[in-house]
């Protein structure tokens, strides 16, 4: 496990450092095309790299659901048609001198995927997510400009460079989000493949409409740079991005990503002789660390226990859960949760729950095993969160309780 773990985290890293000599060696020498023929022209030349996965992979269409087909055009039209597009323009607006702005406020993107993985994958989070998300805002208008109490007196270009970065984070965030749902049931290879031939028919009527006169003039230096990005930060980057995600955690792909901004600045630092203001760096030390407090709320916990005997409450509302001591789980931020319990050597499916119980006037820590028929008592329990679900709640009878209890387990039924 820990050895899978490594390697998931070693691509996205790998990853991450491609795509920050993007910005800085590669994408420049493509500044004078528009930027939907240089997003169209690197996923052609992408999907034709990545071909092979489609026949490699041809057995694993048939697993692929209306559903996940729409999850992953979604990752087609916003993480690599609108997000590449976005942040390409971004980058153009700067004249490549100020990119690090750009680069840094990518660092929204978990933040817009977690948002978008409660409104459309119906998760949740706890309440201290808005706390940190409102911080994130806070710091990254200090990361756009370099003096932020003079930006009434600058060109309209200083707003419309944050403006694209931001709508490139949104994209990406959301393709993250959506990729994540997607490699559920097939391979990071066909998921990349899938990816950049659905770009490529998405911006092929921009791209052909508008600026097909423009492909027979792109100079032979220029074609080279489309390879290098296919080969670099590209299909290459995004192949080995998928298959670290498969492996790892979105929130330790999130920490993995800040190779990312944290090479590019660098990079900024030494090529472009570009130096952050002292707001500027504040608002990158803030904003990062908002984003990691942010994801980390829905990393994956693990509790070990033994049952303890409890009131006998669950049972008089029709609904056995096992009890542990409160105290195992003081890390875990307050709520119910899905997850994997593994009971001997089985595993089954649950809903833990951890905060104020209604009935007993005590904060409790109890779990309630779908498919489990048997005695619980003494037995030792080894849970790992998966979903957060909802806050806790307080009720004024045990009816309203036993209702929500139901309507909790039904809700999850269903997925099982």
């Amino acid at each position: 496990m820990k050895n899978k773990i490594f390697i998931g985290a070693l691509a996205v890293i790998i990853a991450a450092l491609l795509w920050s000599l993007d910005g800085t060696f590669l994408r420049p020498n493509l500044y004078q095309l528009p930027s939907p023929l240089v997003v169209f022209l690197e996923h052609l030349l992408g999907f034709i790299a990545l071909c092979p996965f489609l026949f490699i992979y041809r057995r694993e269409f048939k697993l692929i659901k209306k559903k996940e087909w729409l999850t992953i055009f979604w990752v087609a039209l916003f993480g690599g048609a609108l997000g590449t597009t976005f942040f390409t323009k971004a980058l153009f607006l700067t004249g490549f001198k100020d990119i690090s702005v750009v680069i840094l406020l990518q660092k929204f993107q978990p933040i817009f995927a977690i948002i978008l993985a409660a409104i459309f994958l119906h998760e949740r989070f706890p309440k201290k997510f808005y706390l940190y998300a409102a911080t994130a805002v806070f710091a990254g208008y200090f990361i756009t400009f370099k003096d932020p109490f003079t930006i009434t007196r600058l060109p309209i270009t200083s707003y419309l460079i944050p403006l694209f970065s931001l709508l490139a984070a949104f994209a990406w965030g959301s393709s993250t989000t959506f990729g994540k749902y997607s490699l559920k049931n097939i391979n990071y290879g066909l998921l990349a493949a899938l990816r950049f031939g659905l770009t490529v028919l998405i911006m092929a009527l921009p791209a052909l409409y508008f600026y097909a006169n423009l492909i027979p003039t792109i100079a032979s230096r220029q074609w080279i740079t489309f390879v290098i990005i296919v080969f670099s930060s590209g299909a290459v980057a995004m192949f080995l991005y998928y298959y670290g995600l498969k492996k790892i955690p979105a929130s330790l792909a999130t920490l993995c990503e800040l190779a990312w901004p944290v090479s590019a600045v660098t990079m900024d630092y030494y090529f472009n002789n570009n130096v952050l203001s002292p707001t500027q760096i504040l608002g990158t030390i803030i904003l990062i660390a908002a984003v990691y407090q942010a994801t980390t709320l829905n990393r994956a916990y693990t509790i070990t226990g033994q049952i303890i005997k409890g009131q006998g409450l669950g049972g008089k509302i029709g609904i056995r859960t096992a009890n542990l001591e409160p105290g195992l789980a003081k890390d875990l931020p307050k709520g119910l949760y899905t997850c994997q319990v593994g009971l001997g050597d089985k595993i089954y499916k649950g809903l833990l729950y951890y905060g104020y119980n209604s009935l007993s006037k005590n904060d409790c820590l109890e779990v309630h095993l779908f498919n489990f028929e048997g005695d619980l008592h003494d037995k030792q329990l080894i849970i790992t969160t998966q979903s957060y679900m909802r806050l806790p709640k307080k009720f004024n009878s045990a009816e309203e309780l036993t209702e929500q209890i139901k309507k909790d387990i039904e809700s999850v039924r269903d997925k099982i």
